[in-house]
C-alpha cells in the first residue's frame, strides 16, 4: 500500500515539474489531468497550446531534455515531424503538445471529466514570481 503512495508521489511530483517547464517555456491554456481513477491508459494527461509549429516543437523538446536531466527519459515521442501534435509519453504521465488548431480540431480536454482537472494556480505563481524582473533589485 505505501509503495503506491510513493508511486502516486512520484507520478504528480513528475507531472508538477513537466507543468513547472511548460510554462517557464510559455505554453499557453496549460492543464493538467489526474485520471488514474477512469482510465487504464495513463495516471496524468497534460494538453498545452504552442503558438507555432516552432513552438510545439521546442515545448515538447524542453520538457524532454529537462525531464531527462531530472531523471526520466519518455518512453516514445510522436509528431515531431509535423510539430501540429507532439505527444510524449512517459507511461504514467502523458503530455500532449499542440498548436492552436490541432488543439481545436481534437478537442481531448472535452473527453476529460471535469472532476479530473487539477489546479495548477501554485505552480503558475511560482513560475510568474521566478521570472518577475519588477520584485528583483537591479
Amino acid at each position: 500500500m505505501k509503495q503506491a503512495s510513493n508511486s502516486n508521489e512520484r507520478t504528480m511530483a513528475l507531472a508538477e515539474e513537466a507543468v513547472r517547464i511548460l510554462l517557464e517555456k510559455k505554453a499557453k491554456d496549460v492543464r493538467m489531468y489526474e485520471v488514474s481513477a477512469v482510465t487504464s491508459v495513463t495516471d496524468v494527461y497534460i494538453n498545452v497550446t504552442g503558438r507555432s509549429s516552432s513552438h510545439v516543437g521546442a515545448l515538447a523538446d524542453e520538457t524532454v531534455d529537462k525531464l531527462t536531466e531530472w531523471g526520466r527519459e519518455p518512453l516514445h515521442v510522436e509528431g515531431r515531424q509535423d510539430k501540429a501534435w507532439i505527444l510524449v509519453d512517459y507511461g504514467d504521465v502523458i503530455i500532449n503538445v499542440f498548436d492552436a488548431p490541432s488543439r481545436d480540431f481534437y478537442q481531448l480536454d472535452r473527453l476529460m471529466p471535469e472532476t479530473t482537472l487539477r489546479d495548477i494556480t501554485a505552480i503558475k505563481e511560482e513560475v510568474d514570481r521566478k521570472f518577475d524582473i519588477t520584485a528583483k533589485e537591479i
